[in-house]
């Protein structure tokens, strides 16, 4: 073989190993950007048997650790649901008082205010 073969060769083999690496960091990436570790490694998530997305918490306005509702979107349309939080995957949970829909949008409402730390996990059912 000669040098100039075996140095495109090296080249060839270097630029395949770089995609395969780039291709593999990627997956990891997006892995883990669905993942559901949480600040301190505390876990949060959703369970739900629909596809809950879009989730937005509606602030107390003096007190922004609090929040009064929760907000989603649903990815099929749903009669009557009931949403609660819960600061662990199988702790207590703290079921809304109300919920609203127009459309597939859903709006969860709690009598009092709730502390955002205790909603690391939505419940939609």
């Amino acid at each position: 073989m000669t040098k100039k073969k075996r140095t495109k060769n090296q080249i060839i083999g270097l630029i395949s190993l770089t995609l395969v690496i780039a291709a593999a960091t990627y997956g990891f990436a997006e892995a883990e950007a669905i993942g559901t570790i949480g600040l301190m490694e505390v876990g949060y998530g959703v369970k739900s048997e629909y596809e809950v997305t879009g989730i937005s918490y509606v602030l107390v306005e003096n007190s922004p650790t609090d929040f009064t509702a929760v907000s989603f979107n649903l990815d099929q349309p749903a009669q009557a649901v009931t949403a609660g939080i819960s600061d662990a995957k199988n702790g207590q949970v703290f079921w809304a008082d109300s919920c609203e829909f127009s459309g597939y949008n859903w709006v969860c409402s709690f009598g009092d205010s709730m502390d955002v730390r205790m909603a690391n996990w939505l419940y939609v059912k």
